[in-house]
């Protein structure tokens, strides 16, 4: 669907004004609030993962902790019936912020609200016959069926809500309000976190656990409904706001945001399972180690990256083409600035640190490690445009790209994996990323935003080439020197990583851009720059 036909917000074509302006250094909205509590939010997760996990292992037993772990996996697919209308609303959402029209705001959330009802009411019908069936696939114990099937229902049904309330999310995005939605977020996890402990302590089980987390669940979203009901204000789900000349554009989109994210979890997920096809189960466990170290350079570098997605589109609304280029310039450095001397800490400390973290047994992963961190490094070349490809509605080639590297990683993961083992499935991963987000993305968001490739590329290069050098040659030498365990290895981590920031502040930023920088970070003003 060409976005050009929605007569709320059109985007400005990009194309054809290619000297139009030049670049200006920007950032979203409320950034440092936005990265602080991205970042807030990233390591409550990690803390819960690494603290709560144990207790539930003991309070529940492996049985019922494996009934509790499929249940929430499934959810998780089932999440995929939203149909990508999450990012299609983000996107109109803050196109419609940038024009300034409070009732069409409005209504694009009662649209985008009762559009997603349906596939709510299909995750509903799809988790009750789960449910009914769950027992039989996964050959639960007749003592445990019960139990099995309420939690089932009572996950459907947070989900069944979750799917059309999760507008009310989109809506804090797409008015970069990150700050509020991760707020909301964060209190969610911890509460139910407690729950959990509070649960198990009182001798309580699956049930209770399900229903603590379904009502805590249910009370975010109910907040974040008042928070935008109270930013929009006025009411937001009457069925007298909700505009049909909204569906096409709205359902348009979202056939794009779909492809894109099935794509990803494909992309994500499908390496192990390759492994354990081809290779053998047993290497499918040291492939899954290896990749969730790899996968840390990812998850540190998105927190800075998102808020890139709602901004192209209220930029583009406003026919800002100065300030877009100079959101891919400014996104691209601070990604890298990230990613960089993560996949190469990561990377060359591998062996050590999955030997202190896991133990013996796992040194293939080592390999592993260092292809997937080099591949998540090249991901994130192109990881700000792509964002604000979408964001600006080229919505075609993001979905279409991501869909090739999909494929592409498929078959060269099966193709290698048969010669080569588990590191012919992580070199299949590194090829097709290297060929769609480098080859093929870079050159064409250039294009699309008026971007010289050759300056854009060298500036990049200019700047990291001499931290990565020396950050590598570190790296090294602790690899000579011997380092081993836990502490000695974080400790060398840390040092990799400050030495490569303190290089490409001296060596990469002019006194011109040193001296923004640490304005910036100094000032108490959060909104753009």
């Amino acid at each position: 669907m060409d976005p050009s036909n929605d007569t709320l917000a059109r985007p400005v074509p990009l194309r054809g004004e290619p000297n139009g302006g030049a670049a200006r250094p920007t950032l979203p909205a409320r950034y440092k609030r936005t990265i602080i509590t991205n970042y807030l939010y990233a390591a409550a997760l990690i803390a819960v993962a690494v603290g709560v996990t144990p207790v539930l292992v003991r309070g529940l037993g492996k049985t019922e902790f494996g009934i509790w772990v499929l249940v929430g996996s499934l959810a998780l697919y089932l999440e995929l019936l939203e149909f990508g209308f999450g990012g299609a609303t983000v996107r109109k959402i803050a196109q419609l912020d940038a024009t300034g029209n409070p009732k069409q705001l409005r209504q694009a959330t009662a649209t985008s609200f009762w559009i997603l009802a349906v596939p709510g009411l299909i995750a509903l019908i799809a988790g009750v016959v789960i449910s009914v069936f769950f027992s039989s696939i996964f050959d639960i114990p007749p003592e445990l069926e019960a139990a099995a099937l309420v939690v089932c229902l009572l996950i459907t049904f947070d989900l069944a809500i979750s799917i059309p309330s999760d507008t009310f999310g989109g809506v804090l995005i797409g008015l970069q309000r990150y700050d509020l939605l991760n707020t909301t977020l964060l209190v969610v996890l911890l509460a139910q976190a407690a729950g959990w402990v509070i649960v198990l302590a009182l001798g309580g089980g699956l049930v209770e656990l399900a229903i603590v987390t379904v009502v805590i669940a249910l009370i975010g979203q109910v907040a974040r409904f008042v928070i935008a009901r109270k930013l929009l204000g006025g009411p937001l789900l009457s069925p007298r706001l909700f505009e049909r000349r909204l569906v096409r554009p709205l359902a348009g989109m979202s056939v794009w945001f779909s492809l894109s994210e099935i794509a990803t979890v494909l992309t994500l997920r499908i390496d192990p399972v390759v492994v354990g096809i081809v290779v053998g189960v047993p290497e499918a466990a040291v492939y899954a180690v290896g990749q969730k170290l790899a996968l840390a350079c990812t998850q540190l570098v998105n927190p800075v990256t998102d808020g890139f997605f709602p901004l192209s589109s209220e930029l583009s609304a406003l026919g800002d083409k100065a300030r877009l280029r100079g959101a891919i310039l400014t996104g691209t450095r601070i990604s890298l600035a990230l990613a960089i001397p993560i996949a190469l800490t990561v990377g060359i400390l591998a062996e050590p640190a999955i030997e202190a973290w896991v133990g013996n047994g796992y040194a293939e992963a080592a390999v592993v490690v260092a292809l997937l961190a080099a591949n998540a490094a090249l991901a994130t070349l192109p990881s700000v445009g792509i964002r604000m490809l979408m964001g600006v509605g080229a919505f075609r080639y993001p979905a279409l790209a991501l869909t090739g590297e999909a494929v592409a990683n498929l078959a060269l993961s099966i193709a290698l994996g048969l010669k080569y083992g588990i590191v012919g499935v992580a070199i299949g991963s590194l090829i097709s990323t290297a060929l769609v987000h480098v080859v093929l993305a870079v050159p064409y968001i250039a294009r699309t935003f008026g971007l010289s490739l050759t300056t854009w590329l060298g500036s990049l290069v200019r700047a990291h080439a001499i931290p990565s050098l020396v950050t590598a040659a570190m790296g090294w030498a602790f690899l000579e020197a011997g380092v081993s365990g836990l502490g000695p290895v974080v400790g060398a981590g840390v040092a990799m990583m400050v030495t490569y920031l303190a290089l490409l502040a001296v060596t990469g930023l002019d006194r011109d851009e040193r001296l923004a920088v640490f304005n910036y970070a100094r000032t108490r003003r959060t909104d753009p720059a």
